[in-house]
């Protein structure tokens, strides 16, 4: 049999020029090292790579990200050596703690075929077979979370790897880097071990102000999770795989609120947002809210980018505060944020009776289940 042709898959690099010193910097410098490592990973096991280099957006040239995948992934066809039936895309930051096999399963599409690491809202996927109708049809997707689910309503089946562990974990901010560094200190039945090179940028990074990356209240967050009188409230976008983890690992009560899941890659495109919490965050005030969140638990994790996207009525994260003020506000750095609700909700949790975590999509999703192995631990 003809053996098949190596998968084509371009990896994304961040773009450069952030200010030395910022949480942009620190977070893009983490993702063009991710994105080396996986490069190399991806070649190990057969499939042929492709840089794909951000582009900054601008107020003249607002980003696109169907147009500008669609063009390289063209391009980079042309230059193939031989023939090509699948290719793919990752994020810089996606798939890090992944093993071998995953990888594998999400490179080997059949044709007529999309694997997807997350199929409502995906980091990284491959196609197989008619790859000029696929291109065509993802040039009108706005955004990457949505390419797989754009790939079905063409007629590609799909097949997602979501379940596996640790397959949506995807490193945008820095907070994303510190759960990743405490990937590092878990034992070998855990993630897969980091490349070298990772894992002494993540011992060496410092946050502005000078702070390693170490995840706020992670202690403190440990102790309610083991506590059988305890109890964790959760809230944002965290998948069925974490919330049974939560149920089964923790000693805690779990107080789970599940909003907005696949926000980015929605139908509709008239839709927008909507939040509980930022309706009652509406109907009062941001310290108010955070109020609310004290009495309910005793530890409080949230993905905060539901309420930026509510607020905004806009998934799309250039309408949200800027990506400074929203990586400072992960580590309780009300100093650095001028957005009046996101400095007052950022202060008035740093200042709880009860300890607050903020974040994205990776801290409910995987990085949950990282704080709660190292809860159990002692990390």
């Amino acid at each position: 049999m003809r053996e098949r042709p190596a998968p084509l898959i371009l990896v994304t690099t961040p773009p450069s020029g952030q200010p030395f010193g910022t949480h942009a910097a620190i977070a893009a410098d983490g993702q063009r090292l991710l994105a080396t490592d996986l490069s190399h990973r991806l070649g190990r096991l057969g499939a042929a790579v492709a840089p794909l280099p951000s582009l900054q957006p601008s107020v003249e040239r607002p980003f696109h990200w169907g147009r500008w995948y669609a063009n390289a992934a063209r391009a980079a066809l042309a230059d193939a050596e031989g023939a090509v039936d699948a290719i793919g895309y990752a994020g810089g930051g996606a798939l890090c703690l992944v093993g071998d096999d995953a990888l594998d399963t999400l490179l080997s599409p059949i044709p007529g075929e999309v694997v997807a690491n997350n199929r409502f809202s995906a980091d990284a996927f491959v196609v197989a077979g008619d790859l000029d109708r696929a291109l065509a049809m993802l040039v009108a997707c706005e955004t990457d979370n949505a390419a797989p689910r754009r790939l079905n309503e063409a007629g590609f089946a799909w097949r997602d790897v979501g379940s596996t562990p640790w397959t949506r974990f995807d490193v945008d901010t820095t907070l994303d880097l510190a759960l990743l560094r405490l990937a590092t200190r878990l034992p070998s039945t855990g993630p897969r071990p980091l490349d070298g090179t990772v894992r002494g940028f993540l011992e060496m990074a410092r946050l502005p102000g000078g702070a390693s990356l170490e995840i706020p209240h992670l202690e403190r967050i440990g102790e309610v999770i083991r506590s059988r009188s305890g109890e964790l409230v959760v809230a944002g976008r965290v998948p069925m795989t974490t919330w049974q983890e939560l149920e089964t690992e923790t000693a805690c009560r779990v107080r789970c609120l599940v909003e907005e899941r696949g926000m980015r890659s929605a139908r509709d495109p008239d839709s927008h947002p909507r939040s509980i919490l930022a309706a009652l965050m509406a109907r009062s005030s941001p310290a108010d809210l955070v109020e609310e969140l004290s009495r309910l638990g005793d530890a409080v994790v949230l993905d905060t980018r539901v309420l930026m996207a509510s607020v905004a009525r806009s998934s799309d994260a250039a309408d949200w505060p800027p990506e400074e003020e929203r990586f400072a506000s992960d580590f309780g750095d009300h100093r650095h944020i001028e957005t009046p609700w996101l400095k007052e909700f950022t202060e008035a949790a740093a200042n709880a009776s009860v300890p607050f975590l903020f974040g994205g999509h990776a801290l409910v999703s995987d990085g949950l289940r990282l704080i709660v192995a190292a809860a159990w631990q002692g990390r």
